[in-house]
């Protein structure tokens, strides 16, 4: 058992850093037939796991169950069930997981099960790679099964698998710098560049607006408003474009800037979430795209100043200056 104990003296020894055995940790919570109730917490050897259990799991779904805004969605509107994969970079921590549907023992099914692995200095597309394949099995695993000893057995072996895998992996930077330039890379995608870059223009019209409302001070290292977008994935590799958004961003807003991706299964869009989230923006997990349209799709009346500066900016990426 994975005790309070237990995870007091872990938090107090120090840890081998450049050990590749602390580079990976697995975790699990949320629902699950083996329990009668919410899961007793697996894995939480790092306080990473607090946080994220926190912000996505009591605050983000349940607090939107708790308010009824996903019950009040129109039946063409919700998506049916959570199938989403994660990716979240926070204070130069990078997690991935998976989020699905399930139940506890008494077949209440309002609540997802998450698993998620905490990657320490590991680089993104190797993660990307590695780890969020490997949680796919785990969630296969635990949804064929009822047993609680067996969902404990998969997370464990999970985490000594990615362990295993990352001994030939060297350290590197989290998310190293894109080769190309990112915002030229971007426009080359279907739906961001078209006549006069309308839809990056949008999207980078929206990121400026929504961050800067009501004139939040991020001059003296104030958090800015979180931010909601909904990008188009398809038919660009999600990998790919996972790696330039969280560059663009990153390079935008600073390194201790909080960026989480959401990939719903066998939709065409990522939700990222720019800062620290809240039930607002996690409000995305279930809304369609008939509630929460891609960004770039949005006719914003963008002002000539505003266009005349990022085509600009846009050109100059293109040109190398």
């Amino acid at each position: 058992m994975n005790s309070p104990i237990k995870r007091l003296i872990r938090r107090l020894v120090p840890r081998g850093q450049n050990s590749p055995l602390e580079r990976v940790f697995v975790a699990a919570f949320g629902k699950h037939p083996g329990w009668d109730d919410h899961i007793d917490d697996i894995g939480f050897e790092t306080d990473i796991f607090i946080t994220v259990k926190r912000i996505l799991y009591v605050q983000g779904v349940g607090g939107n169950i708790d308010s009824g805004s996903w019950d009040a969605l129109q039946k063409n509107q919700p998506i049916e069930e959570f199938k989403h994969a994660l990716v979240w970079y926070m204070d130069g921590n990078l997690i991935v997981g998976r989020i699905w549907s399930s139940r506890d023992g008494k077949g209440r099914t309002s609540y997802p099960m998450v698993v998620c692995a905490q990657c320490c200095r590991l680089p993104l597309e190797w993660v990307l790679n590695n780890a969020l394949p490997l949680l796919e099995r785990v969630e296969e695993a635990c949804a064929a099964t009822i047993s609680a000893a067996e969902v404990r057995l998969a997370i464990e072996n999970a985490q000594n698998e990615l362990r295993q895998l990352t001994q030939q992996c060297e350290f590197s930077p989290i998310v190293p710098p894109v080769g190309t330039d990112v915002i030229v890379k971007l426009t080359e995608y279907p739906q961001m560049g078209g006549p006069n870059y309308q839809g990056l223009l949008r999207i980078l019209y929206h990121i400026e607006r929504e961050t800067t409302r009501d004139h939040i001070d991020t001059s003296k290292g104030k958090a800015f408003r979180p931010t909601l977008l909904r990008i188009p994935i398809s038919p660009p590799p999600v990998i790919e474009s996972t790696l330039l958004w969280i560059n663009f961003l990153l390079k935008k807003f600073g390194m201790n800037t909080s960026v989480l991706m959401l990939m719903p299964k066998q939709k065409q869009w990522m939700d990222i979430i720019i800062g620290e989230p809240t039930q607002l923006q996690l409000y995305c997990l279930r809304a369609s795209l008939g509630v929460i349209p891609l960004t770039c799709s949005i006719p914003y009346s963008m002002s000539p100043e505003f266009i005349n500066r990022t085509t600009q900016f846009i050109e100059d990426s293109r040109n190398g200056k």
